[in-house]
């Protein structure tokens, strides 16, 4: 008698299981011909909204209601029409869309502290951020005072790091102190009345740049001797990697690529050389190497620092 009732437990569970698997197969139809056009075949293409299978794994209620009556202010229509089953049916579909991958986000977050306006294509703005203060250097210079590295700095220290004194000082402080913090309170900040990046960012690159505040920061410090600027690398170790990885475009002397040379960029600002090297550089084809040993990334700096200014 327990076996029996295991075993029909056991059909029901399997039943609702192939069940579940046969309406996402038949949803996928749906999703392609109504929704892919402007979301994307992943559900990841729309900047605004988070990736669909995400949103719909998490607040399935919710999405439900939005394919059903379409979303307020928007142009995504109503789905009423083609019934409630085929809308729950696309709805499980949408659930098995792929989730936002993490080490993505904060590569991607990172290029966005970096330089989001070049990052995003969004038209570069030409008034100066009502925050950066009057008084510093760069105060005329409307794009820099938008950008996040301007304020809190390349070694994410602000008024406690490299930024401390000189013309880049503005005296705000830095973000090391959010590491870890969860990501919404994050994006709580970045859309406050003090950084205003509610009316400039899309809801996804929020999310990015939450991503690398909270879990993409390094510890600066422990790569970059903050008094001389040395790298903290072995460049003997550092050259051959270099010769592989970066000479290709940049050239073995680290001539060939903008201005001002490698080594001399390197050499001036080695923390935002190696925020650079873990993540990318804004709207540019360069890797991202955050993948690599953090110490095998100090010796290509390391040996960066020694290439010329000059032929």
């Amino acid at each position: 008698m327990r076996f029996k009732t295991f075993f029909l437990l056991f059909s029901c569970l399997l039943g609702a299981l192939f069940s579940q698997i046969a309406s996402a197969q038949s949803g996928e139809s749906t999703y392609k011909q109504v929704c892919a056009n402007c979301h994307g075949q992943d559900g990841s293409l729309l900047r605004e909204v988070p990736p669909l299978g995400d949103a719909a794994r998490q607040r399935p209620l919710e999405v439900m209601h939005v394919l059903l009556n379409g979303h307020p202010g928007g142009g995504m229509p109503a789905l009423s029409a083609l019934g409630i089953d085929v809308v729950t049916r696309l709805l499980a579909y949408v659930q098995t869309l792929p989730t936002l991958n993490m080490d993505a986000s904060v590569v991607r977050g990172a290029r966005l502290y970096d330089n989001w306006q070049a990052e995003s294509g969004a038209s570069h703005l030409t008034l100066p951020h009502p925050a950066y203060p009057r008084n510093a250097f760069y105060a005329n210079d409307a794009l820099l005072t938008w950008r996040c590295a301007s304020c809190h700095g390349w070694d994410y220290q602000g008024n406690q790091g490299a930024f401390a004194t000189g013309r880049n000082a503005t005296g705000i402080k830095g973000i090391r102190a959010m590491a870890g913090v969860e990501p919404a309170r994050i994006s709580a900040i970045l859309t406050d009345s003090t950084h205003r990046y509610y009316a400039v960012l899309k809801h996804r690159d929020l999310q990015y740049l939450a991503h690398f505040v909270s879990y993409g920061q390094v510890d600066m410090d422990a790569v970059v001797n903050r008094q001389t600027r040395a790298i903290r690398g072995d460049a003997s170790r550092g050259a051959s990697y270099f010769r592989t990885l970066c000479a290709g475009c940049h050239g073995l002397d680290g001539l060939h690529v903008g201005s001002p040379p490698l080594g001399s960029l390197v050499r001036s600002n080695p923390w935002g050389a190696l925020h650079t090297v873990l993540n990318g550089h804004p709207a540019e084809k360069m890797p991202a190497l955050r993948e690599l040993d953090r110490q095998l990334l100090a010796d290509i700096l390391a040996h960066a620092q020694g290439l010329p200014d000059a032929r």
